[in-house]
Order: C-alpha cells, then structure tokens, then sequence
C-alpha cells in the first residue's frame, strides 16, 4: 500500500505500533463514515447496549451534539455522554467522545481528519483497534485529494504489508488486487501469489487462533464455452499451489471462483485468496452486506470497516456490532498468540506447574 498519510506530520512516515502495557482494556476508536444521521444512529444505537462495554471501551471519534441527537431515538440520555480531550482520559464503562482540543465543529465532523487522528493514536499505543463507518470516497477526495480510501489512510502509516480481506460468518477472503478482471493477469507472478498465500497463512493462525489454516486459491476464472482453464492457473498457480502443498502448507486449487461460490467445498476452507476483488465479491450474492466486514490484516493494529447499504438502521447496527465484537476476539487471539510464541518453552513449562499446583 501507499505510504501517504496526508499533511499529519506525526504520521508521515511508516512507525511501529507501541503497546500500553498499562492499558488492559482494549480501546476500539470509531470513526463515524459520512457523518450522516444514519452512521450516528448506528453508533448511538450501539453504545446503547452496555453489555458492549464488558470487553473492551468503544468511542467515538465526531461530534458529540450528532450522537446526542440520534441517541434521543432510542432513548440515550444526553448527561451521560462525555466529551474528552485527551485520549489518556478515555477510560471506564460511560459512552465517551474524543474531540481534539480547539476543534471546530467543521473538523470534529470531517471524516479524514478523525482517521489522522486516530491513526496518530494508534501509533502512540493508545488504541488498538479502529471500527470506521463506510464513507463515500469520491466525495471525500473533493476535500482532500490525498485520500485514497480508508484502509490505506491506516494501513500506510505502519511498516509491513498489510492487506485486506472481507470477513463474512463462514468465509474469510483476501484479493490479490483491486483492478478489474480483464487487467488483473498483468499484475499476476508467481512471486506475488506466494507471498500473499504465505501474508495470509501467518495472519490466520495469529488473529484467528487456526493453527493449520487451509487456503484455496481462485483462478481466472474458466473459459464457460470450452471448459478450458484459464493460461495462467496452468502456467502459474497449478505449479505454486504443488509446490507449496509440498513444502508443508495446505493450499489447494486453483478453483473456478463460478463453481466455487455455489458449491458446499467452500466451507472446508479457513481462508481463500481470490485473484481480483470481483471474486471475493460474489459472496454478497448469497450473504447479506450487514454480515460482512473488511479488515486489514498483516498490520500490528486492527482496522475493520462494516459494510451496509439500502440505509437501513437496523442492518448498519449490527454490521456496526458485529465489526466491534470481531475486533475484541482477533485482539484476544492476537495477545494469545504472542503469549505461545513468544517464548514457547517457558510458556509450556509455566501451564505445567499450574496444572501441577491445581491436582
């Protein structure tokens, strides 16, 4: 991804996530997408639900007096919200606003500003999570033209490689690329596949707790008329999927993604790799958008963007939920699997002593 972050100084060149050792609680920034009535409900609607706050503290990058309008819908009491200046402050069970200090209310409802800032969050170990609200990108780059989309406004202010997937409640997808399929195979190696099989397996074992992960990989698709597969899945991805099959990691195809997406062999797979964004995209042909979720893997902080359409409340609440509550469980897979991997011996030893002192 690009490593353009914008003007923000403080966030203009790749850095290292710092974790908090003093923060237990995981803190999950919102940022409210378009700023509409209908992403304030969502958000309003979801602090509403206090059982929310058992696992982690949630709050809101925006504007304090749009979620206290929306929150007069479902009954929210204005008193109870706060409004924070310093991201230190941020703690408890009560709903809670950052807002910077001076800022007009011009910048609290500008959406990339509140990415920067939250990014710089990020960075400084404040925040470990990021759940940001679908916005309309071709309207935001009018206001600032440096913005590509919100993964990479994230994504490029960290080192690695990160990239993206759609979750859904069966499947987790990544894309090769974003172009359209006709001028996909020019970005096609066989260098590029294997690191991204090799990107994904590691993400999936550390944020999804899968200890063997198994990966299927989507050709470019089958010539229907003939049934020939495509030149590329014989010149490129039958040989890297053999190949690395025989080095030790289960990855399976190539698939026609057509037959792939229908059949019931999709849910034997912990993760599949998709050669363009269209493939990955055929799922929302049998999985409704509220269910679903893109997250940016292979990055040392969580960054998830619900997906919703049609304006409905209801469908962007419980997108807006479920990208929450899969924030806390890859957090806590995460911390799990640093805690095994970190120093895998002493780690063994110590749950045997344990087990020694409870019989």
């Amino acid at each position: 991804m690009d490593n353009r972050s914008g003007n923000n100084p403080e966030i203009s060149r790749p850095v290292k996530a710092v974790r908090s050792e003093r923060e237990e609680r995981l803190r999950i920034g919102i940022t409210p997408g378009d700023g509409t009535s209908l992403c304030y409900e969502a958000v309003a609607r979801l602090f509403g639900d206090s059982g929310i706050f058992d696992g982690a503290l949630p709050f809101l990058y925006g504007s304090a007096p749009l979620l206290a309008a929306a929150g007069e819908k479902i009954g929210l009491n204005e008193k109870s919200f706060l409004v924070q200046k310093q991201i230190q402050d941020i703690k408890g069970r009560r709903i809670q606003v950052f807002s910077a200090e001076n800022a007009s209310q011009e910048e609290e409802n500008d959406t990339f500003l509140a990415l920067q800032q939250a990014v710089s969050h990020m960075a400084e170990g404040h925040v470990r999570a990021l759940v940001s609200l679908p916005v309309s990108e071709d309207k935001l780059r009018e206001r600032h033209p440096e913005f590509k989309n919100q993964a990479m406004t994230v994504a490029s202010a960290f080192a690695g490689n990160p990239f993206r997937m759609l979750l859904t409640r069966a499947m987790r997808l990544s894309f090769l690329t974003t172009v359209k399929r006709e001028d996909a195979e020019t970005y096609l190696s066989a260098q590029r596949v294997e690191q991204r099989i090799l990107d994904l397996y590691a993400a999936i074992k550390s944020d999804f707790s899968i200890t063997t992960p198994r990966i299927a990989v989507l050709g470019m698709e089958k010539d229907l008329r003939s049934g020939t597969n495509a030149e590329a899945d014989v010149r490129i991805l039958k040989p890297l999927v053999n190949r690395l099959f025989e080095k030790g990691i289960p990855v399976f195809g190539p698939y026609p993604a057509h037959a792939f997406f229908h059949a019931q062999e999709r849910f034997s797979f912990d993760a599949v790799l998709c050669m363009y964004r269209e493939q990955a995209e055929c799922v929302f042909d049998t999985c409704p958008k509220e269910e679903c979720c893109y997250y940016t893997a292979s990055s040392p902080v969580l960054h998830l963007e619900p997906i919703w359409e049609n304006f409905d409340a209801e469908k962007a609440f419980r997108s807006l939920f479920r990208a929450v509550c899969r924030a806390i469980d890859i957090d806590a897979a995460r911390q799990q699997y640093r805690k095994l991997t970190e120093n895998p011996l002493g780690y063994h030893i110590a749950s045997s002593r344990r087990e020694m002192r409870e019989n």
